[in-house]
């Protein structure tokens, strides 16, 4: 099984978005917030090939009707073009043998978020976007974690059947489904044991569609995710309203509301320190 990878808890650095660029920069026709949004890497001594792309697209829509099957109706949005296709100026082999890391086996995962961020603007903890980058350099070490999943040129010649020992494409489907479930912040199962097929786990194998599911913890996870929407297009987490506001010298207090919840959020003026709290009562004043 691959490994996740694990990139801290981790506050959004908002940064100003990276424009809509895909090749040549070529604009993205409908860009979709809080959507996943995939990237075919094709290194500088490879060609782009029509066939990942169309194996890559195909297997989002796949998972993303499971994902909808799984959660009773909610799923996540792909971005248009589902899949964006970037050309790098990096040989094929430099994505898994340059070193990015103290931990070999991390380099095509950090490899491959450094050349989409330097192509198209991927982060970790992007608020607007679930990356997903494909990269077509030869490796076997996909991983996932805060935001972002990476996957090598393995998956992308099992989605079309040319992988030279797993030719079961739907492997390879849910290998995208394991990996973007890490991205959507899923961890493996607390049981191994009694969740062994769940698609966190070994559900991969042989399991997918009908055989793996999202164990009740990962559903949790995922219908409090600002990715995922009902079949109407409502956001299953609504967004935060300011309810109330406050102002005093050096800062400010506002009250947000989401989802029947509520919570006080308190940014100091000089952006030194922000501090949130829950309100347990309150007098006249």
């Amino acid at each position: 099984m691959k490994r996740s990878k694990v990139v801290g808890a981790g506050l959004l650095c908002l940064l100003p978005l990276c424009p809509w660029l895909a090749v040549g920069g070529v604009p993205i026709d409908k860009p979709h917030p809080q959507s996943v949004r995939i990237v075919y890497l094709v290194s500088a001594d490879r060609s782009v090939r029509e066939d990942f792309r169309k194996g890559i697209e195909t297997a989002a829509k796949d998972l993303q009707a499971w994902y909808a099957e799984q959660l009773g109706g909610p799923t996540f949005r792909l971005n248009d073009p589902v899949v964006e296709v970037a050309k790098s100026d990096k040989d094929a082999k430099w994505f898994y043998s340059h070193p990015n890391g103290d931990d070999k086996d991390d380099w095509g995962f950090n490899n491959g978020v450094a050349e989409a961020r330097r192509l198209v603007g991927a982060r970790h903890g992007d608020p607007q976007y679930v990356w997903v980058i494909y990269s077509d350099g030869p490796g076997n070490q996909g991983q996932g974690g805060d935001g972002v999943a990476v996957l090598p040129e393995d998956d992308l010649l099992g989605l079309v059947g040319q992988h030279p020992t797993r030719k079961d494409v739907k492997r390879w489907i849910a290998g995208l489904g394991h990996e973007l479930g890490h991205a959507f912040g899923l961890a493996h199962p607390r049981d191994p044991q009694k969740d062994a097929d769940a698609i966190m786990c070994m559900g991969v194998y042989g399991k997918y569609p009908d055989k793996t599911y999202l164990t009740e913890e990962d559903k949790e996870v995922l219908i409090r995710s600002p990715f995922f929407f009902r079949p109407s297009g409502e956001p299953v987490v609504k967004p935060a309203q300011a309810a109330e506001k406050y102002d005093y010298d050096g800062g400010s207090f506002t009250r947000y509301t989401a989802n029947g919840k509520s919570e006080w959020v308190e940014p100091k003026a000089d952006g030194s320190a922000e501090f949130r709290f829950v309100e347990t009562g309150r007098d006249k004043e």
